[in-house]
């Protein structure tokens, strides 16, 4: 899947992911976790990319975050996403992209399911998954490594 038609804004590039982009960001503190959590976690990410439907923004050539949707079964995605601060000073223009992108992704992938795994006290992340339209299904308490609490939420297609 390409993705020329998902940004309008001439300062945001979708490129191709790779594991490595990750360590080009200025990761928030939510997206740092991950690397204390996971033994290698550069390996799940190296897996996320070999499914593909995964890219990386940039804005002004600088990474802004990397996302993608992994397959759970046929019709069934979980997305994930890092985030660099850049995101926090561009919401509009990024958050239009990713509308466009699950709206493609669905259907790419013939999707009648997207879930998210969000973090309870990550307020950022709770606050863009609502506007991305994805709807809360439930608190799943101690799921975190650390045992925090965090939110399923799906979008339906």
């Amino acid at each position: 899947m390409s993705l020329p038609d998902v940004s309008t804004n001439y300062r945001v590039n979708f490129i191709p992911f790779h594991w490595g982009h990750v360590h080009m960001m200025d990761l928030r503190p939510f997206e740092k976790q991950y690397f204390e959590w996971f033994d290698d976690y550069n390996e799940v990410l190296k897996q996320f990319a070999a499914h593909g439907n995964c890219y990386t923004a940039l804005h002004n050539g600088n990474v802004a975050c990397c996302f993608g949707a992994v397959p759970l079964n046929r019709g069934t995605a979980e997305g994930w996403l890092l985030t660099s601060y850049i995101v926090e000073s561009n919401p509009i223009s990024l958050t239009r992209g990713a509308r466009r992108y699950i709206n493609k992704i669905a259907i790419d992938m013939q999707l009648h399911r997207l879930q998210f795994v969000v973090d309870n006290s990550n307020v950022l992340a709770i606050r863009w998954t609502k506007a991305l339209g994805f709807t809360e299904e439930g608190l799943m308490r101690n799921y975190g490594p650390d045992k925090s609490d965090h939110f399923m939420y799906a979008r339906y297609f």
